[in-house]
């Protein structure tokens, strides 16, 4: 793929400095606006424009295919192993401290959000805590479990992990048969 990549960034290089010294000579009166007309109204400056526009189709969709692929390899999370890459995505991530939250530390309604960093991850958990637990200690508890159980179980590096309480409600009592509602965005 890095001789297209390389012959799209060329061919798009050459685009774009033809049109710039195209512009420079049509302002300076030397191309002629009226000759560029009769020119592209021929059959061939016909062909030659629509081959010109397919060209930066081309170009357009190879950069949209460029920044698409930065963006995914970026969204991961990855590692050397001993036999190669092991990566592991923002989805899974979330997936995995949703259920630290849900499980070990028993909070039902959250948020979570991931940030990169260059040396690893901040967590950012936004929950609702009942009127009987204590901010500060449910706070604490969320950090360090958080930081500790996601670089033992993915071996991914935490950073910072932040902790937003929204609202601080009555604890709602769950009977038998009715869903436990969760904000879990993962």
């Amino acid at each position: 793929m890095t001789f297209i990549s390389l012959l799209l960034s060329t061919v798009a290089a050459l685009l774009t400095g033809g049109l710039g010294v195209c512009s420079i000579l049509a302002g300076t009166g030397i191309l002629s606006v009226v000759a560029a007309k009769r020119f592209l109204e021929s059959e061939i400056g016909t062909a030659l424009f629509f081959l010109f526009g397919a060209l930066l189709l081309l170009v357009g969709l190879h950069f949209v295919l460029l920044i698409t692929r930065r963006r995914s390899v970026a969204a991961r999370f990855s590692q050397q192993g001993e036999w190669g890459k092991i990566e592991l995505s923002a989805s899974a991530l979330k997936e995995f401290v949703s259920g630290i939250l849900r499980e070990e530390i028993g909070i039902d309604r959250f948020r979570v959000r991931l940030q990169h960093l260059e040396d690893g991850i901040a967590i950012l958990v936004q929950t609702a805590l009942s009127l009987q637990e204590k901010v500060s200690e449910v706070g604490r508890e969320i950090q360090e479990t958080l930081a500790r159980r996601v670089v033992e179980r993915t071996g991914v590096e935490v950073r910072e992990v932040s902790v937003l309480v929204g609202s601080i409600r009555p604890r709602r009592e769950v009977r038998k048969g009715d869903k436990e509602e969760t904000d879990a965005d993962a």
